[in-house]
């Protein structure tokens, strides 16, 4: 009989992580732009049924429901305040699984090559000492019992619980953690004491259930950030690309940047070239990014507001120092000779005609070429004010927060508005970028979390609803820099021109440009309000 997999995930995070990220269960919490319960899932393999356990009082969101039911996966609400034992016996309970062999997964651990065997086995990671463990005490190849360590103390070296369990049977188990009150240490040693189970040593395992630990067991799963290279050893972090004037242009803005805006951005190490590569290195930071908090997080108002009140004052400080030429140059540059060149290149590569009119379910709409001149027509309005310092790619994934110092940082500078590098721009770009995330919902499209469709030329899209979503819409609106707020239609048509220039950076991914043209036509037809 297969043995039922629980993913035990029936508590809230503790504090600190909560401060970072929200009231989560540890398997909802984001790693990188996913779920760290979909790295599990992937861990986990086929097999028997899996079932995911979570704390009644949290509001599952509709599309992790879904996602979940996708993949095989049944959702367990147990009572909140149970002790992990209790919990287990009220999990198996509900599924019958006293009647079959049990396999366990707490849920702020991820475990690479699980063994797949049958029997009683517990799977055994090397000790640290910064938190408290269950170290495994073992008599010969047997596992004697279970001990809880306190912080600090050496184990001895002696192998902790990694945080995965395989009980031959489901009915002994849920008997012994009766008998232990619910304690789940304790349940598992009266369990050991009848059963003869054996130790898995673990190739590599990860711990997200401390802050110190989420941040390096993140670092060890992050991937390469997409259009280049990002490789980091958690001290520094390397970029590198083919494109070597982009690569300059960036360490050279993060370099230059004037002394009060420095302090929100990351520090440049070196900068170079290597194996025909250019290449920056800069301070890696365990922070996490705003894309990750808007997507997946469940931080409340006040955070958030902590959070667009830093990116304001970044963006003012910027604005402080003017620089050669005119904003309205800077802006014509980017939002119509770069969107128009880049829908030429997206029609060109896709055989997409961009001079054929559209529609958002059922409301006409321009093409994305006529599009791209209404917008020109608004972008392209004289300013005759100076140019500024402009980050020029200030969307939320370029933006870290440290939540203690409540301050932003950011990476990735654009650090040209024309053919040579530069420092300086357009504000309302920057504020146009940050829409781009806000209004324009642009990592959501990213992660997956919105649904879009085209029907020949008719296009739809529903993004997931985000509680915090209409109250930093709100923000965004009253936000004020240089005069300029991120309500200001220049900004906001210049948002729209973004997501048609994007078309032809992810061929690899027609249902992002699908989801794209469709966002644009969405705020197109909002322009009016």
């Amino acid at each position: 009989m297969d043995a039922i997999r629980l993913i035990m995930s029936g508590a809230i995070v503790g504090q600190e992580l909560a401060a970072e990220f929200g009231p989560l269960p540890p398997a909802m919490l984001p790693v990188g732009m996913r779920r760290l319960y979909e790295l599990q899932l992937a861990e986990l393999g086929p097999g028997g049924p899996v079932c995911m356990v979570l704390p009644d009082s949290f509001d599952l969101p509709e599309m992790d429901r879904a996602r979940l039911a996708a993949l095989g996966v049944g959702v367990i609400a147990i009572p909140d305040g149970l002790r992990l034992g209790e919990a287990v016996i009220h999990a198996l309970k509900v599924v019958g699984g006293e009647h079959r062999p049990v396999r366990i997964l707490h849920g702020d651990t991820l475990i690479f090559g699980l063994p797949h065997a049958d029997g009683d086995l517990i799977v055994g990671g090397a000790h640290a000492a910064e938190y408290a463990w269950a170290e495994i005490n073992l008599d010969g190849e047997r596992v004697a019992s279970l001990e809880t360590v306190p912080a600090g103390e050496d184990g001895g070296g002696r192998p902790i619980a990694a945080g995965y369990f395989a009980f031959a049977s489901g009915a002994d188990l849920a008997r012994a953690l009766a008998e232990a009150g619910g304690d789940f240490v304790d349940g598992v040693n009266r369990y050991f004491a009848t059963h003869a189970t054996r130790v898995a040593r673990a190739g590599r395992w990860l711990d997200f259930g401390h802050v110190q630990t989420f941040y390096q067991s993140r670092l060890a799963v992050t991937t390469a950030r997409a259009f280049n290279t990002v490789t980091t050893d958690g001290v520094a972090a390397l970029k590198s690309s083919d494109d070597a004037e982009k690569i300059r242009a960036e360490a050279a803005w993060l370099r230059a940047a004037p002394p009060d805006v420095q302090p929100n951005c990351v520090r440049v190490f070196e900068a170079g070239e290597a194996d025909g590569r250019a290449f920056y290195k800069t301070e890696y930071e365990y922070l996490p990014l705003l894309a990750e908090l808007f997507v997946y997080g469940a931080i409340g108002r006040a955070p958030w507001m902590r959070i667009l009140t830093s990116c304001e004052g970044f963006l003012r400080r910027c604005a402080d120092h003017e620089g050669p030429g005119t904003a309205d140059a800077a802006l014509r540059r980017l939002c119509v000779d770069k969107t128009l060149a880049r829908l030429n290149a997206f029609a060109g590569a896709s055989g997409f005609d961009i001079n054929a009119p559209l529609s958002l379910e059922g409301r006409p709409c321009p093409s994305l070429c006529g599009m791209a001149e209404a917008l020109a027509g608004g972008v392209g309005a004289a300013d005759a004010r100076p140019a500024c310092v402009m980050h020029g790619d200030f969307g939320f994934s370029n933006i870290l927060y440290s939540h203690r110092l409540r301050r932003i940082k950011v990476i990735d500078p654009r650090g040209s508005a024309g053919e040579s590098a530069s420092l300086y721009g357009d504000t309302r770009y920057d504020l146009a970028k940050l829409a781009h995330s806000i209004s324009g919902r642009y990592d959501q499209i990213i992660a997956g979390r919105c649904a879009a469709q085209v029907d020949g030329r008719d296009y739809a899209i529903a993004f997931e609803p985000l509680a915090h979503q209409p109250w930093l819409e709100r923000a965004l609106t009253d936000m004020r820099v240089a005069g300029r707020s991120g309500d200001d239609p220049v900004v906001r048509a210049t948002c729209v021109g973004l997501f048609l220039s994007m078309l032809p950076l992810h061929a690899d991914r027609p249902d992002r440009q699908t989801a794209f043209i469709a966002n644009a036509l969405r705020l197109f037809l909002d322009l009016d309000r």
